[in-house]
């Protein structure tokens, strides 16, 4: 039987409020600065029960005017992204554990059962669900013409989306120990790219299934199963024909789409979001520094350290500024220049696991317990 674990078993750690004694393990104490900016939150509400025991990280959807956000008990709600007014909602009646994802026309969400269910964006309906073959924790995506969907036993199913018929499916069984939880692919009418957790990033055609490409991104190391533990966690990100993928236990890397071939590659271990903004990657590595590189090339501009061990959620970029939130559900903000502290504040203190979001000015924030806020920085 394969074990599969979660990240906090994987790296040691279960929650900032655990630790009593200091033995260079704990999470690191917050420091100390003078704010230089104001966080101005816009609106706050409860979405039902949040992400539940198990370590699911469910993240809303956004679109030009609402976001969709569900609990993992299936409570399905669509806000105004301007106001935080529920526009309508609904209970879907099952346990989610992957979504809410974006289709066409869709709103897309997994269950800890392995149901794939596709619904109406418009009100949340039930247009179709089809059943896989295990646990769906990443976030089912999709166009026009597929879904696609990543289960915890490793295989990539894609979908008809009009009728949800299980086009092809390709298997890549895990190792023996996995971070808990699967990257989500990237569909384009080209090509579905997905990484798996042996460390490998492959492309396929949409129709068919066939291969185009595969590149590896983490190489197994060391003698035992932890130390050989390579996985890819964070969807990649394809802006201007390149894809940038990062793997835990591997590299931060620049793919061409087309080819699969690197354009440039460094070492770095990260099991959360990366974010791209104006050829800066902002990426949050597996010990919660949170560093900056120049998309370009992959040279480190500035790494922030201060905040090791505290569970950081991958950053996002509003503006001259960079947001991560922690596991004690403080919002840290740092000047994006040089990644110093500008402003903290604490949404909920249940914490925050699933990827923050933004819009260029405004950042989102889902709470482990279902808070969910808005925030803008503001001169102080």
């Amino acid at each position: 039987m394969r074990v599969l674990i979660s990240l906090l078993l994987v790296l040691g750690l279960s929650g900032c409020s655990l630790f009593s004694d200091k033995d260079g393990t704990e999470p690191m104490e917050l420091v100390e600065f003078e704010p230089t900016v104001e966080i101005e939150r816009l609106w706050k509400r409860g979405t039902g029960v949040g992400q539940g025991d198990g370590y699911t990280r469910l993240e809303p959807a956004f679109d030009s005017e609402l976001l969709y956000v569900a609990d993992y008990r299936g409570e399905l709600s669509a806000i105004n992204r301007e106001t935080g007014k529920v526009q309508w909602d609904r209970d879907l009646d099952t346990v989610l554990a992957g979504g809410v994802g974006l289709g066409s026309g869709q709103l897309l969400v997994g269950t800890d059962e392995g149901e794939v269910l596709a619904l109406d964006i418009n009100d949340g309906s039930e247009l179709w669900r089809t059943q896989l073959s295990s646990e769906i924790m990443s976030t089912p995506v999709g166009d026009a013409t597929v879904v696609a969907a990543h289960t915890l036993d490793g295989r990539l199913s894609v979908l008809d989306a009009s009728t949800g018929e299980v086009l092809w499916f390709y298997d890549n069984p895990p190792p023996t120990l996995t971070l808990r939880g699967r990257s989500s692919p990237v569909v384009t009418p080209s090509a579905i790219y997905a990484g798996f957790s042996n460390g490998r990033l492959m492309a396929f055609n949409p129709k068919n299934g066939l291969i185009l490409w595969e590149q590896r991104v983490a190489m197994p190391k060391g003698r035992s199963d932890l130390e050989k533990m390579v996985d890819i966690q964070a969807s990649p990100v394809l802006v201007d024909g390149i894809l940038y993928v990062s793997g835990y236990q591997g590299r931060l890397m620049a793919i061409s789409r087309g080819s699969g071939r690197p354009l440039w590659g460094i070492d770095s271990s990260s099991y959360q979001e990366l974010w791209y903004d104006e050829n800066e990657l902002f990426i949050t590595e597996d010990n919660s520094a949170v560093v900056s590189y120049d998309a370009n090339g992959g040279t480190e501009k500035w790494r922030n350290e201060k905040m090791l061990r505290r569970l950081l959620t991958g950053p996002v970029a509003a503006g001259e500024y960079i947001a991560v939130a922690d596991d004690d559900g403080y919002i840290h903000i740092l000047n994006r220049n040089n990644g110093s502290f500008a402003a903290r504040t604490n949404i909920d203190g249940s914490g925050v696991r699933a990827p923050l979001w933004s819009d260029g000015e405004t950042i989102y924030v889902l709470a482990n317990d279902g808070k969910l806020a808005a925030y803008r920085i503001a001169p102080k």
